[in-house]
């Protein structure tokens, strides 16, 4: 690994500059994406149940807008696996609750790691 008297300084500078447009990139980013998190709040917990509950409760699936249709669609997602499901589901099939421990383990342990690499700024 280089020290910094081994680095030459042109490309010292360079590498100062780049990160500071990444600082500032990342200040503007945090601040757009905050004012993002405030609209979809809006959006998706105040705006989105009455309109919906509206089109619900009137049987309307479509409704044409300035900007286009606006659909009101039904979604069935499943919750994601945890503890407790995988041991509730296994417990119908094994009896032995050792057993069960065991393939959860098992199951819990046995995880595929990724590892990638990102840059953060720590919170002050």
């Amino acid at each position: 690994m280089n020290t910094l008297q081994e680095i030459p300084s042109q490309e010292l500078q360079v590498f100062k500059t780049r990160v500071g447009q990444w600082l500032d990139l990342d200040e503007k980013i945090a601040s757009l994406e905050k004012q993002a998190r405030e609209l979809k709040k809006i959006r998706n917990k105040q705006l989105e149940p009455e309109i919906t509950g509206f089109m619900r409760k009137f049987n309307v699936n479509d409704i044409n807008t300035n900007s286009g249709k606006l659909r009101c669609n039904e979604r069935n997602t499943k919750k994601p696996l945890n503890k407790i499901n995988i041991r509730e589901n296994l417990s119908k099939i094994i009896s032995d609750s050792e057993k069960v421990d065991q393939a959860i383990d098992l199951i819990l342990t046995n995880r595929e790691i990724v590892t990638t690499y990102k840059l953060t700024k720590p919170k002050k």
